[in-house]
């Protein structure tokens, strides 16, 4: 499957005294069933590697 779509990162703040951010992007569905994520089998790794974000299913 090769497939491209624009999406926007979120951005929000924590309620700590720190007031950290926290990033998240939305990834479509049909791409997480493509790696074969379910909610019972969730995890993934990530990396960055010449300026691209790479998920991969473990």
């Amino acid at each position: 499957m090769e497939e491209k779509r624009k999406a926007k990162i979120i951005f929000n703040k924590s309620g700590d005294k720190n007031k950290s951010t926290v990033n998240r992007v939305t990834l479509p569905v049909p791409w997480v069933r493509e790696l074969g994520i379910t909610e019972d089998d969730r995890e993934v790794q990530i990396s960055i590697e010449n300026k691209k974000i790479i998920i991969e299913k473990l």
